[in-house]
């Protein structure tokens, strides 16, 4: 059993057609398959779907999940929303006319409405150029604001899943610019790992790092896994795949680092507002009677 609800294709960022990336999942024995395009927001960027192509983005996804139920693989149909404050929300209103099956909530911006944009997952050259610009020399500013919008984030609400919740790592694998296992980081990390205990969110074990080579590990990583353990936080798998490749491969790396922090199940989103629980023996299980 597999399944993934962090998809993008060529509506938003990703390198693929909906039907190839559905293909791909189809071929890896995929139950379940959630499309999640970079939502739109008030500016221009090149990586969110354009409000004008909302219609054909579902209409295309709804085509697909038709075309495959039948065939014992349900697609839903999301949005991955951003948390940038005065910019757009994961509760944004205008989202929830959509009809959409779920959505994932993600910190990627580090600044507000007003300042020029700099974002936590930007290619490596650019983020140290924006590091300089906007940090100077104070570089744990960088993940004090990350913690800090993560944690304002989910006690706002209104979403289904957290993103990759340690992506500020991703441009500091080597911990070039900050201490990941210095005090103040943990506890900015524990403090929004206490509220998504205490808001029952759901979090995703991201694969996206590993597969496009920008990080060794998932997100989040062993640490924080451990800790959401402790606080019996559901967790859920992101292929957060942008082409056919990033599918499939990567599965057993979220299995095998959330068996390694204590957990023994994973949650899927069966349909939309329902959440089922499968163990990790059931998942590896049902995927060897698939191959």
């Amino acid at each position: 059993m597999r399944f993934s609800y962090h998809t993008h294709t060529t509506f938003c960022d990703g390198k693929a057609e909906p039907a190839a990336m559905a293909h791909a999942a189809y071929c890896h024995g995929y139950t379940h398959l959630g499309f999640s395009a970079h939502a739109p927001v008030p500016m221009r960027t090149r990586w969110n779907l354009v409000w004008e192509q909302t219609a054909a983005y579902l209409a295309t996804i709804r085509q697909l999940a038709a075309e495959y139920e039948p065939k014992g693989m349900r697609i839903l149909a999301g949005l991955e929303t951003d948390y940038a404050p005065g910019i757009t929300m994961p509760d944004n209103p205008a989202y929830t006319t959509l009809g959409l099956d779920y959505t994932i909530a993600s910190v990627h911006y580090l600044t507000t409405a007003g300042e020029e944009p700099f974002t936590v997952d930007e290619p490596q050259e650019q983020f140290t150029k924006n590091v300089r610009r906007w940090a100077g020399t104070d570089h744990d500013r960088i993940s004090r604001r990350y913690w800090e919008f993560m944690c304002a984030m989910i006690a706002r609400g209104g979403f289904d899943i957290i993103a990759h919740f340690d992506i500020v790592k991703k441009n500091n694998a080597d911990g070039r610019w900050f201490d990941t296992s210095s005090p103040a980081y943990l506890a900015a990390a524990q403090e929004a790992i206490d509220l998504a205990a205490q808001h029952g969110c759901v979090v995703e074990i991201n694969t996206g790092g590993i597969a496009r080579g920008k990080h060794h590990e998932v997100y989040p990583g062993p640490q924080l896994l451990r800790a959401m353990q402790e606080k019996d936080i559901p967790l859920t798998i992101g292929d957060d795949a942008h082409a056919p490749s990033h599918i499939g491969l990567h599965q057993h790396a979220a299995r095998e680092a959330a068996r390694a922090a204590g957990y023994r199940s994973f949650w899927y989103l069966e349909k939309p507002g329902v959440w089922k629980e499968v163990s990790l023996e059931e998942m590896e299980r049902r995927h060897r009677r698939c191959e």
